[in-house]
């Protein structure tokens, strides 16, 4: 599945509603910079989960990614045609599973402990990071940036957990 622009709409609106929510002024930054970057570490992790997420074609995960990734495409869309009057469409970006079998593995443990975590100081931040992640991850200017060295260390870690086990 291709994210529309609509996926993408909703995966920067709830980035930006993040950040702005994070946002603890110039001032503050200034005195801790590492310390308030750090505040930002659970959402850019549920990002990155949801970023393998939506890279997972087949099975139960690979189906919840899609579901997800349409989801957020037919609200998108809906918010820029009725909301805004603007035209939608496909986004540029990638449909290929760069998951090899090993990064798929490492996908199940970490979505498992995801949703083991979610009762646990389960935030909206967290949510809104993974659905953000499956929204802009196949984007092609993120793809590039994140979504493929975050495949290529699954499958990295993948290949060498799998290769312990033998």
């Amino acid at each position: 599945m291709t994210p529309t622009l609509g996926a993408v709409l909703v995966g920067l609106i709830l980035l930006a509603w993040e950040i702005a929510k994070w946002y603890p002024g110039i001032k503050a930054l200034r005195a801790d910079a590492v310390g308030h970057l750090g505040n930002l570490l659970p959402f850019l992790l549920c990002w990155a989960i949801g970023a393998l997420t939506v890279m997972v074609v087949g099975g139960l995960i690979g189906w919840a990614g899609d579901f997800a990734l349409w989801g957020l495409g037919a609200f998108g869309d809906g918010l820029l045609v009725f909301g805004v009057g603007a035209k939608t469409g496909t986004a540029p970006g990638s449909t290929s599973a760069p998951l090899t079998e090993g990064g798929l593995f490492i996908t199940a443990i970490v979505l498992a402990v995801f949703l083991a975590r979610r009762g646990k100081g389960a935030t909206a931040s967290k949510w809104r990071g993974w659905l953000s992640g499956i929204g802009l991850a196949l984007t092609g200017s993120i793809a590039r940036y994140a979504a493929v060295p975050l495949a290529s260390a699954a499958n990295l870690a993948g290949a060498w957990l799998t290769g312990m086990m033998r």
